[in-house]
């Protein structure tokens, strides 16, 4: 008889974060329930408090995670072998623009919970601004501003770059009751809503 391996704390941790992410972005903060998360993860609802801590602290653990997981993708898109071969920017970014849309696509939960919270002004929004947006932005200036040396994109700020990404990346997926009817099933792949945000972001 085989024996089942009983889940570690990191295991535990990452089942109580997916379950976060999901929670969170179904109800908002003010919404979210501790009871609900702490089943939706299979675990206790004390666990939560020793394995990430109050319910703020939860909150930040999940956005953590939803950026880090985000992240992992877009690395590989750019690359971060410093060996490696430097590619054409263009396709770089291109790249780029797949990745996002696709992880947008298997995983709604980080736009969902950002819309929500970008609703009000909150020290929730503060700190998402300083942890997570702004250095994301200040990466993807990076990026950009190769593109712009290529003499290709829009002639537009990285940050409005950013603000199309964000908002049109999740549009097929978070609004498809909507979406679909309009532009028809075929047009809302992410494979295919991933190429016209392509055209549009760098021709």
């Amino acid at each position: 008889m085989t024996r089942q391996r009983r889940p570690g704390s990191a295991d535990v941790r990452v089942a109580i974060l997916d379950a976060a992410a999901v929670e969170f972005s179904e109800h908002g903060f003010e919404g979210a329930s501790t009871r609900r998360i702490a089943d939706r993860a299979g675990v206790f609802q004390a666990q939560l408090g020793y394995h990430v801590g109050n319910k703020d602290e939860l909150w930040r653990a999940t956005l953590d995670h939803l950026f880090a997981r985000l992240r992992a993708h877009l690395d590989a898109a750019v690359g971060t072998d410093p060996d490696r071969a430097v590619v054409d920017p263009v396709e770089a970014f291109a790249d780029i623009i797949r990745q996002h849309v696709g992880h947008t696509a298997r995983h709604p939960e980080l736009s969902r919970i950002m819309l929500m919270e970008s609703a009000t002004a909150s020290a929730r929004v503060d700190w998402l601004l300083q942890h997570h947006v702004r250095p994301t932005l200040a990466a993807l200036e990076l990026v950009w501003a190769d593109v712009r040396a290529a003499g290709r994109g829009r002639d537009v700020p990285a940050d409005e770059v950013f603000m199309m990404m964000v908002g049109l990346a999740p549009l097929p997926f978070a609004q498809a009751g909507i979406m679909r009817p309009v532009l028809g099933a075929e047009r809302c792949t992410p494979e295919r809503h991933a190429e016209s945000m392509i055209a549009w972001i760098l021709r």
